[in-house]
């Protein structure tokens, strides 16, 4: 049975760089990642004959392809998911979509059977149905975080956006006061991050949150999604694929 599922790949022709996302299916998990296992996806996403120069795994979770109906179970929400970066030693032309899911068998033999490793970075994933909506978000986003330390920032933002509710933003500083009371002040603040050739979806790194933070309902995922889909974005790939069925 498959293993992982692949999806948004993503070539940075300046620097060769190829990147994408695995999801787990069952059990598995990746660790350190060996030559073996990257060719086993390169193959699964259409790529041949090229070599890999050295590579990078960094671990998060997200609820991008979580299932509809959600379930009432987080770790069925929240997917353990690696963004993998591949260094190249050629140029490649990517045939498929950064919408497509594509499922494969490679595993990674340097994974010896550890469990979930919390705690663990929050990633919500945004997609829009133009460029233009999505620079007019990042705008918005890039401040966003900044709204845990700088109430006053409620106001100026709505300016920006005076057709969204207020109650957006003031939700997003309530999510946040209300971790610094359960965790301290070691939170992150969120970055949104554009990939290469991906004119249309948003990483947004939300901070590094134990198990706590998703029983929860992972408040602050919420309301940054909320906003996202005020400004015209989605969060999960069902969303993404099929807007009219989740409108």
């Amino acid at each position: 049975m498959e293993t992982f599922i692949l999806w948004s790949p993503s070539f940075d022709e300046r620097v060769r760089e190829l990147s994408f996302f695995a999801t787990e299916v069952q059990i598995q998990r990746i660790n350190q990642g060996t030559q073996e296992m990257l060719q086993e996806m390169l193959h699964d996403i259409g790529i041949s004959g090229v070599d890999v120069e050295n590579w990078t795994i960094n671990p998060f979770l997200t609820n991008y392809l979580m299932d509809e109906p959600p379930s009432s179970n987080w770790k069925d929400i929240w997917a353990d998911t690696w963004e993998i970066k591949l260094k190249l030693t050629e140029s490649i032309k990517l045939e498929v979509e950064y919408t497509d899911l594509i499922r494969t068998w490679a595993s990674d033999t340097t994974w010896k059977g550890e469990p979930l490793y919390l705690p663990s970075k929050c990633v919500v994933v945004a997609d829009f149905y133009n460029s233009e909506t999505l620079e007019k978000a990042k705008k918005i986003l890039d401040r966003v975080g900044d709204l845990r330390n700088n109430a006053s920032l409620i106001d100026d933002l709505h300016a920006q956006v005076p057709y969204l509710p207020k109650d957006l933003f003031i939700n997003i500083r309530s999510a946040y006061l209300e971790m610094e009371t359960n965790q301290g002040n070691d939170i992150n603040n969120l970055e949104a991050r554009q990939r290469a050739g991906l004119l249309k979806q948003l990483i947004l790194s939300l901070g590094i949150f134990d198990d706590k933070f998703f029983i929860n309902g992972a408040k602050l995922a919420k309301t940054v999604s909320d906003l996202v889909y005020e400004l015209d974005g989605t969060t999960t790939w069902n969303e993404t694929t099929d807007p009219y069925q989740y409108s």
